[in-house]
């Protein structure tokens, strides 16, 4: 079908009516007359889309191309950045024609599904075209005016077969003024359509290399927008085209209508402006960081220089060096001088001794000739009775010191004891007063001696019969406690010593101690029969012993523990393995009264206590065992005819699967052990006190018995002293002559004895220092001799420098001691030695920590500002104080001049524009209305034929007034002189209030919600649109449309359209014209909401508008619309092939024609 073929009237099909009426001014219309597709989707070669009259209604079954032949007119006409059609990507997320979404790509190679390919798991895509090879296809729209003119846009597409993305794709734009059929254009396919082979088949076509070129003669040939505004009317006619569901007249006409206000980039010029101030700030902080970061590193250095001038110093003193060094010849030539010094002090000690132990020696001698002097005149004078008297008195003295000693050891140590643990014994203290006193204590404790050996064996054999007492009770507290150690890693209730004989003959075996179960570990005594536990035990005791193995593994258990020499008899027997289950058994017998284990020898155990001789008959007493069978007790009697037993082996239950009563019966009787024990151990501790106590009476009673009252009578020996000292006194007291030479001898002895006295002192002394001298002289010889080898060795040399600094360094060792005492020398050399040692290690120390401190430093200044010049290594250190001084002289300074400059040079003048913007906008937005409510006076709305307009209400959000106060304080205002910190605040406030201005990428924020950016600079949120319906005659309001929800979707779409049709015309540039001089708008699903009445009137208010109406719409919405459409296009799809194709439906009477390409499958 040719465009000549299309442009013929139709007279015969559903609608009669005229096309369009003759303007009543000389604007020229241009409508879309042609579509054709290339491979494009699901119509495969060519196909060709009929656009006649005004309004066109494209339908189908879901799924058959109704969006795809929308998409393709966005294709043409719109930017690569305009989404496919909402109506089939709404359903998935992501960027415009992206991954997940309708694009460019999978409509050329015809995608249909994706399937998972079974071999790698991963989604490929099912097509109609290009798979395994390059493809191709085209879209052109041929536009008709009202003078015939015809125009053509075109874009053609090749798609390498390597083509993952759209990006990848190939594509020429062109346009022709007049038809351009695509039949021939596939003879193009080979070159790739390049320009020159598109000109050579369509003379007079225009390729263009861009968009933007191909927009600009789009705008201008279809008289698309005015004054530039052409790019505008397309997004609108975009948004209009993707019918994207909208809630309030507000959002309707700020998505629709509004575009971006201009106060998005008057912030953004601010923002530019502002960031080279900022930038002058960021180096000014950044010199100011540097010098933060690095003002440490001279001190440290200067710490390094000193450390290391002290190791050197003492590297030169030779303190970690053996042999001949500086200090060793400084310490021999101090330890000489220290000699030298005390030899002379030494000389003049034993000069000053001799001289003074002369002069003590005559003394001695006069004073030893005096006393024999005046001794032998007081023997002449009857002096002989005076000194026998007091000889005697002397001895007598003696006598009574060692009677006293022997009194009071006998007071205090022996005779408190026999006062306390006998009560029967005399009174000890009255006993020492009299001799009769002592010899009736010392009878009594002969007799007691007497029976002490028969109570100390009575306390033995006592004694002994406790120990053996304690014996079995230790005996039974291991083995209980062994058993609980046993009992605490294994499941059941077995002894120790089973468990111990199963596990010796499962290693020698081979088989697992798991596969050998006792019978006792297999069965449990159900919790509400836990009375019957002892009948149970008593009945079951011999069998729950015995160990189970399994039959096929018997022969070769029982040759494998043949050889084992078992410290117990084990009971064991060969059974067969899972046996069925025999179920419930009767609750009155021992079998019923268990629970049996979940093992493979479960069927075995049920069927060996179920049998007669075991499965005993419970009876409460014994008045129940009288009858037939085995029957036993609550208390474990049993009986089987006349034959009865009662009692038990052994008292601790070994029935059960669980160790944990088994451990509690073990805590429990542990526990009384101990009482039992503890009691034995206070008994012991008690008789061996008494057995101590006896000890210690018989040491007492002896003491007692074995000592004479004699050599205890104190008070004998002080009355024989008393008499002596009396007969002394007379005779001294009748001859005073007697009297003054005793008093005379008295004198002369005291003094002899002190000048003795200090002769032995003074012959000491002199023993001393002769010892001393010839140590001394010894001593200086040694040192002489080393000191005189090191000296003329010549290798050693001591600087004066320093021998003041060990000098120093001696006397700060030996503090707070002399450094000249000679006998602290060996101590004070020691401690020299360690402080320099120590001096060493510090000092290294010192160097280690300077260099990680500059290491770190380094690290953190190369990690913020790196540089391949610079190292991290300690050795650096020039490099960085190179930088450090020029920071310091220049750096610093100039950056905070410069930044200065600039922050007084912008005095806010760059925000004055956005403080325009930010009021011209809002007035932008009220213009703008006029001409949109001009269109909308010339419009009937509804059914009344009111009138419909738009209304604007400013508000004023408490974060936006708060913005434009900051705003205008931050415009205005001078730096110039403010100070330093005002300087730093007025930046912080001017950095905070720029802060809001930016993007979100900018500031690193998430854009998931609103940002400040958006709430403050975004003027249409400042603005509230509505709506209004009006009485044109009267201008009475009838109603308010602010929210569409509350309407029936009819009228909120005739709403849109009136809204949104107005809003295009305007956005065309054709408000003042009787109709709009680019007439298509696409709509997918459109009016689909809407009954028959809402959506006639919808329609008509769009055509009413003058444009000419292209919609897609589902089947179910085909009779609804049907009236108000000049032509109806059918799309069919081959659910096989997955193709397409287009049927004019003309008629009822009249045949149905398709239109299509090349050869289609159907």
């Amino acid at each position: 079908m040719s465009i000549d073929e299309i442009e013929q009237p139709v007279v015969d099909g559903l609608f009669d009516r005229k096309d369009v009426a003759t303007p009543a001014d000389d604007t020229m219309q241009w409508r879309a007359a042609l579509l054709q597709m290339v491979n494009w989707g699901g119509f495969d070669g060519l196909t060709v889309v009929p656009l006649r009259g005004d309004a066109t209604m494209i339908s189908g079954a879901s799924g058959v191309g109704k969006s795809t032949i929308l998409d393709a007119y966005t294709a043409l006409m719109m930017p690569s950045d305009t989404k496919f059609n909402g109506a089939s990507n709404d359903a998935v997320a992501g960027r415009a024609r992206g991954v997940g979404q309708r694009n460019l790509l999978s409509y050329l190679r015809g995608a249909v599904d994706v399937v998972d390919d079974p071999r790698t798991g991963r989604p490929v895509e099912k097509l109609l075209r290009g798979k395994g090879g390059d493809t191709w296809g085209a879209i052109a729209m041929t536009f008709v005016n009202d003078q015939g003119g015809r125009f053509t846009a075109l874009r053609t597409y090749y798609v390498p077969r390597r083509a993952t993305r759209s990006g990848d794709v190939q594509m020429q734009l062109a346009t022709q003024d007049g038809a351009l059929p695509l039949d021939s254009l596939e003879v193009a396919v080979p070159e790739r359509f390049h320009a020159t082979t598109l000109k050579k088949l369509f003379p007079g076509i225009r390729v263009h290399r861009t968009y933007a070129e191909l927009a600009a003669v789009l705008h201008a040939r279809l008289g698309i927008g005015a004054n530039g505004d052409g790019a505008k009317a397309l997004r609108l006619l975009a948004r209009i085209q993707a019918g994207n569901q909208v809630r309030s007249v507000d959002e309707l006409y700020k998505d629709m209508v509004l575009e971006r206000p201009s106060t998005f980039a008057a912030a953004d010029r601010a923002i530019e402006h502002f960031d080279d101030l900022d930038t002058a700030h960021s180096a000014m902080r950044t010199e100011e960081q540097k010098l933060e970061l690095l003002a440490p590193i001279a001190d440290l250095h200067d710490r390094k220089v000193e450390a290391t001038r002290r190791l050197a110093e003492l590297d030169s003193y030779g303190v970690t060096a053996s042999g001949d060094t500086p200090l060793r010849l400084w310490l021999l030539r101090t330890h000489l001088r220290l000699i030298e010094a005390a030899v002379v002090t030494n000389r003049a000690a034993r000069a000053a001794t001799a001289d003074e132990l002369g002069a003590t020696t005559s003394a001695e001698q006069t004073h030893l000739s005096d006393l024999e002097g005046t001794k032998e005149s007081h023997r002449a004078a009857g002096g002989s009775t005076l000194q026998s008297l007091a000889l005697s008195l002397e001895q007598e003295q003696v006598v009574r010191e060692d009677r006293l000693a022997r009194r009071s050891v006998l007071q205090e140590r022996l005779l408190p004891l026999i006062d306390a643990t006998d009560a029967q014994a005399p009174d000890v203290e009255s006993a020492l007063l009299s001799s009769e006193a002592y010899a009736v204590l010392q009878l009594h404790a002969q007799q007691w001696l007497a029976g002490w050996q028969r109570e100390q064996e009575r306390n033995r054999r006592e004694r002994d019969a406790v120990l053996r007492s304690q014996f079995p009770l230790s005996e039974r507290q291991a083995e209980l406690r062994r058993e609980r150690a046993s009992l605490e890693h294994r499941a059941g209730r077995m002894p120790a010593r089973m468990h111990e004989l199963r596990a010796e003959v499962a290693r020698a075996s081979g088989i697992g101690e798991d596969e050998l179960p006792f019978v006792a570990e297999l069965i449990d005594v159900a919790p509400e029969e836990a009375r019957w536990r002892t009948a149970i035990e008593t009945v079951l005791g011999a069998s729950a012993r015995m160990l189970l193995v399994p039959l096929d593994r018997l022969e070769a258990f029982s040759s494998a523990i043949d050889g084992l020499r078992l410290r117990g008899r084990l009971v064991f027997e060969g059974v067969e393995l899972d046996l069925p289950d025999l179920g419930p058994a009767d609750p009155e017998r021992v079998a019923g009264k268990l629970v049996f284990q979940d093992s493979p020898f479960s069927g075995w155990v049920q069927a060996h206590v179920g049998e007669p001789s075991r499965n005993a008959l419970c009876v409460e007493d014994a008045d129940g065992l009288a009858g037939p069978g085995f029957r036993v007790t609550l208390a474990g009697q049993t009986r089987n005819g006349r034959r009865g037993t009662h009692g038990r082996n052994d008292a601790r239950s070994i029935i059960g699967f669980s160790s944990t009563d088994a451990i509690a019966d073990v805590d429990a009787e542990l526990a009384d052990l101990e009482e039992r024990l503890d009691r034995v151990g206070a008994e012991l501790v008690q008789l061996d006190q008494r057995s101590r106590v006896l000890e210690q009476q018989r040491a007492s009673y002896d003491a007692v018995a074995t000592a004479r009252f004699d050599d205890l009578d104190v008070d004998g020996s002080d009355r024989r002293i008393a008499d002596l000292e009396r007969r002394r006194a007379e005779i001294l007291g009748s001859d005073d002559g007697l009297q003054a030479l005793d008093a005379q001898i008295a004198e002369l002895s005291a003094r002899l004895e002190e000048t003795r006295r200090t002769r032995y002192a003074l012959e000491q002394r002199q023993r001393e220092l002769n010892a001393e001298h010839a140590e001394l002289v010894d001593a200086e010889d040694d040192v002489k001799d080393r000191l005189q080898a090191i000296e003329e060795a010549g290798t050693v040399v001591l600087e004066p420098e320093q021998d003041d600094a060990l000098a120093a360094d001696f006397a700060a060792a030996a503090a707070p001691a002399d450094p000249d005492d000679l006998a602290r020398f060996a101590e004070t050399s020691h401690r020299l030695a360690q402080r320099l040692r120590d001096a060493v290690a510090d000092a290294e120390a010192e160097v280690r920590r300077v260099d990680d401190d500059l290491v770190q430093v380094f690290r953190v200044y190369k990690l913020q500002w790196d540089s391949p010049n610079l190292g991290t290594t300690a050795e650096s250190y020039p490099d960085y104080a190179r930088i450090l001084d020029d920071i310091r002289g220049e750096g610093l300074a100039a950056r905070r001049s410069e930044w200065r400059r600039r922050l007084t040079e912008w005095s806010g003048q760059d925000l004055v524009p956005l403080v325009g913007a930010m009021a011209a906008s809002v007035e932008e937005i009220e213009d703008r209305l006029e001409p949109i409510n001009a269109i909308l006076r010339r419009l009937e709305f509804g059914a009344s034929g009111d009138r419909l307009r738009i209304r604007l209400r400013r508000l004023a959000p408490a974060q936006v007034q708060t913005f434009m106060k900051d705003l205008r304080a931050v415009s205005s205002g001078s730096t110039n002189d403010l100070g330093e910190e005002a300087l730093e605040q007025r930046f912080a406030d001017l950095s905070r209030f720029m802060q809001q201005l930016r993007r979100p990428s900018q500031v690193g924020e998430a854009t998931a919600s609103l940002t400040d950016r958006e709430r403050l600079l975004d003027v249409r949120r400042h603005v509230e649109i509505s709506a209004e319906r009006y009485d044109h005659t009267t201008g009475e309001l009838r109603a308010t449309y602010r929210t569409l929800g509350e309407k029936s979707g009819g009228e909120s779409q005739e709403l849109v359209a009136f809204i949104v049709g107005s809003a295009l015309r305007f956005r065309l540039g054709d408000e003042m014209r009787s109709r709009p001089r680019f007439a298509p708008v696409f709509l997918d699903e459109g009016f689909v909401k809407a009954d028959s009445e809402f959506a006639g009137r919808a329609v008509q208010a769009w055509r009413g508008l003058g444009f000419q109406l292209i919609v897609g719409v589902p089947l179910d919405k085909v009779t609804g619309l049907e009236p108000h459409m000049d032509e109806l296009l059918a799309i069919t799809k081959n659910s096989t092939t997955h193709q397409s194709w287009i049927t004019p439906i003309t008629d009822a009477g009249a045949s149905s024609t398709r239109v299509r390409g090349d050869v289609t499958s159907r």
